[in-house]
This record gives structure tokens, C-alpha cells and sequence, in this order.
């Protein structure tokens, strides 16, 4: 009986019903949970932080506005997980590890707090107005690690396992993502590998769930889903709050604004496109086999 029932509540929850609406729905949970996080974890610091992590190379950079494009394109390319993963088991597995990486993060904020004076950007034009709206929008804090840095990488990471070299052509996309970090002095060389290194416990994260029974997997989805919906619940009024800094976000932005939707768009198609291929090239290997085996079992011993 109770075999039959955990089959059940599986199969239910890999109906193909449960798609986009799903991974919408997970998208937007990521969103409250990373904004709460983000405030909960630089609530309490006053003053500089506990740490100096500036090298002389950070001083040495200089501020170039323009990197602000990649900058915020870094917002988009963290969809990956939600948009291009293309199996349903491999998306509990990338959602886990990516709420994981936010936990540590927001972890990491609150209990080793890099205080980072930024240079702001003075000029007119729409590249340093938006840059001037980012630098407002964030703390002084909660730099080491930088999230920016770990949770693109990570969705590169899924990328190249997804769609292989076909994920070749993406490459300059994470790492003009990752100089804009040091070139808009968002953040510094040491929080910028602080962010490799969160990435790559994220990937490690991804493989271990990956290869875990389909029920654990689902089961380990359901916990983290569950929670993010209990901090929505706590949390509502931070959807207002959200949807302000998206309107002020594009003003800010102007034209830049199109730039992001249009990587959107192209980050959709790809997705779909390696997601359709890569469940050929599965689903022909897997038709390969049987024929192998089944020439196997006939022919004479």
C-alpha cells in the first residue's frame, strides 16, 4: 500500500501538466527567497566589515559603466535552471542545488561581512545611469561570496552538461558576466573566486541529487519548495517590492532594458532547442540499444 502510494504521488508529480507552470511558479519563489536572504543577511552590520579583502589589483581595475549590459544579463542567464533543463528529475536537482547556493551565500553575508567601497559612476549617458541605479539599489555588504559570480557560473555549468559542446557558443556569456562583476565594482577579486568555488559545490550538489532515486530526488524538491513557499507566505509584501524595483530597474535602463529581453528570448529558444536535441540523441541511443540486444538474443550460440 504504501509502495503503490509513493509511486502515485511521483508519477503525479512528473505529469508533463506540471511544466511551465512549475518552473514559472519556482522562478518566482527563488526571486522572494533571494531578496529576503539578501536582506536578512547585511540587516545587522553598521560600520565596516569584519574583513578587508581589497587586493591591489581591485584598485588597479578600472570602473567602466559599460559592463553594466553583461552586468544584468547576469540576471537572465541565472534561468538556466528553470528554463533549459529539460528533464523534470534534472530540475529538482538543479532547483535543490541552486536554493543551496543561496543559503550558503546569505550564510556567508551575515557571519563574514566584506565591507566594499564602491567608486560610483558619474556620467550621464544610459550606461552609467544604470550602473548608478544598481550600486544604489545594493549594501556596501554582502559581497563574499558573490552570487552574481556563483549562480551564473553554476547555470553555465548546467549548460555545458545539457548541451554539451553545442554550450561552446554560450561561453563568452559567463565570462563577460563575470568581469562585469570587478568593472562595475560590484564586487572584488576575492569575492569573485569565493564564487568559483560556491559554483562548483553547487555542480557537485546537482551530480549527487542527479544520480538519487527519482523519489528522493522529489522528495528533496518538495521540502525546498515547500519552504519557499512558507517564506512567500511571510514574506508578501516583498511582491510589491519586487515589482517596484523591476519598474524602476527599467526606467533606469532605457534602451538597456531590451538588450536583457532579447537575451531572454534568445536564452529560451536555446533552451528548448538543446532540451529537444539532447532528448533525441537519448532517445536514439536508448533505441540503439535494444536493437543491439535484441540481434543479441537471436542470433545462434
Amino acid at each position: 500500500m504504501t509502495r503503490s502510494a509513493s509511486t502515485g504521488w511521483v508519477a503525479a508529480l512528473d505529469h508533463p501538466g506540471f511544466g511551465v507552470a512549475l518552473r514559472a511558479v519556482t522562478c518566482v519563489l527563488v526571486l522572494i527567497f533571494f531578496q529576503v536572504g539578501y536582506y536578512w543577511g547585511y540587516q545587522l552590520h553598521h560600520g565596516p566589515g569584519v574583513f578587508n579583502a581589497e587586493l591591489a589589483l581591485d584598485r588597479w581595475l578600472p570602473l567602466v559603466p559599460e559592463f553594466i549590459v553583461f552586468y544584468m544579463l547576469g540576471y537572465v542567464f541565472v534561468l538556466v535552471p528553470c528554463l533549459a533543463v529539460h528533464r523534470r528529475h534534472d530540475f529538482y536537482a538543479a532547483t535543490v542545488a541552486f536554493c543551496l547556493i543561496l543559503a550558503i551565500g546569505f550564510l556567508l553575508f551575515r557571519y563574514v561581512p566584506v565591507h566594499m567601497q564602491k567608486p560610483l559612476a558619474t556620467g550621464a549617458e544610459w550606461f552609467s545611469r544604470w550602473t548608478r541605479f544598481q550600486q544604489a539599489v545594493d549594501t556596501p555588504y554582502n559581497n563574499f561570496p558573490s552570487l552574481h559570480v556563483a549562480l551564473n557560473v553554476f547555470a553555465y555549468g548546467l549548460l555545458t552538461w545539457q548541451a554539451g559542446r553545442l554550450s561552446r557558443w554560450w561561453l563568452p556569456v559567463p565570462i563577460l558576466i563575470v568581469l562585469s562583476t570587478l568593472l562595475v565594482k560590484q564586487h572584488l577579486v576575492l569575492d569573485v573566486l569565493a564564487g568559483f568555488a560556491l559554483a562548483g559545490l553547487g555542480m557537485v550538489a546537482f551530480r549527487w541529487l542527479q544520480a538519487r532515486p527519482p523519489r528522493q530526488v522529489i522528495a528533496a524538491f518538495v521540502v525546498c519548495f515547500s519552504g519557499l513557499l512558507l517564506l512567500l507566505a511571510t514574506h508578501l509584501e516583498r511582491l510589491s517590492h519586487t515589482w517596484r524595483k523591476i519598474s524602476r530597474f527599467v526606467s533606469a535602463g532605457g534602451a538597456a532594458a531590451e538588450v536583457v529581453a532579447a537575451g531572454l528570448a534568445v536564452l529560451l529558444v536555446f533552451g528548448w532547442l538543446a532540451g529537444r536535441q539532447r532528448a533525441r540523441s537519448r532517445d536514439g541511443a536508448v533505441a540503439g540499444s535494444r536493437h543491439a540486444s535484441g540481434q543479441g538474443a537471436k542470433s545462434p550460440r
